[in-house]
């Protein structure tokens, strides 16, 4: 049997926009340069510039947030994952939602529900993760860099913990998606860098010398138990901390 491919262009109106238009079919959608179409499939392309694009997303965001309010909010989170299947989880997540006209959230028995709360949990996992991980170094002009190369996208959902809790401009460098989110005290950008050169301040090498050696000190040697490190510091951060 045969089915349609919506391939998007990784936005979020033409993701909407191709579950209008995938409605009730025999679909998959999908933003993955690497996809392997099956022969049998048929292949149809969308674009958020397209001219009806951001009404038929419209249609679908406004059906979905009058259903279930916090519901786009998570259709955005999913479509922030690493995961390759991403916009096809969102959009059987989003089809059982309006189909049902009824929030799915609790009906983990669907393996559709089941696959859109896996991955809400492992960035809602990452995001708690990379606020206590993610170390902040101050550059020659006071401004505070931190690099990281997160599993999914989520340094967006991030600035408004640091916000918070910095209070002063700083730089949030996505290394693996080659962008930074910059801050200047009043609004946040998110720019391309896929490199960055940071000339740091005098005394940010004094700083990281103390935090390597307070990791070093605190630790007990007759007491290493490296698997209980790995579960509580994942190597996968430690590249980007100046203690490791």
């Amino acid at each position: 049997m045969s089915r349609k491919v919506f391939i998007t262009d990784g936005s979020e109106i033409s993701f909407y926009a191709a579950v209008f238009r995938a409605w009730r079919q025999e679909a998959y959608i999908t933003a993955s340069k690497n996809f392997q179409p099956l022969i049998t499939d048929e292949i149809i392309a969308v674009n958020a510039a397209e001219k009806t694009a951001a009404e038929e997303a419209e249609r679908v965001q406004s059906a979905l947030f009058r259903i279930d309010p916090p519901a786009p909010k998570e259709i955005r989170r999913i479509l922030s994952s690493g995961n390759l299947q991403k916009e096809q989880i969102a959009y059987l997540y989003l089809r059982e939602i309006i189909g049902q006209r009824a929030p799915a959230r609790e009906k983990t028995y669907l393996a559709c529900v089941r696959n859109a709360t896996d991955v809400l949990h492992k960035i809602g996992k990452e995001i708690e993760h990379l606020k206590g991980f993610l170390r902040f170094q101050e550059t020659a002009n006071g401004i505070y860099y931190a690099a990281c190369a997160p599993d999914n996208d989520v340094i967006p959902s991030l600035a408004p913990h640091f916000i918070r809790r910095l209070a002063c401009p700083f730089i949030i460098h996505d290394i693996s998606r080659g962008y930074a989110l910059c801050y200047n005290g009043e609004k946040t950008i998110c720019i391309e860098a896929k490199e960055a050169e940071i000339p740091l301040s005098a005394s940010e090498e004094e700083f990281a010398a103390l935090w390597s050696s307070y990791f070093k000190n605190v630790a007990i040697r007759a007491r290493k138990n490296q698997k209980q490190q790995d579960n509580l510091m994942p190597r996968r951060y430690r590249k980007f901390m100046p203690e490791t």
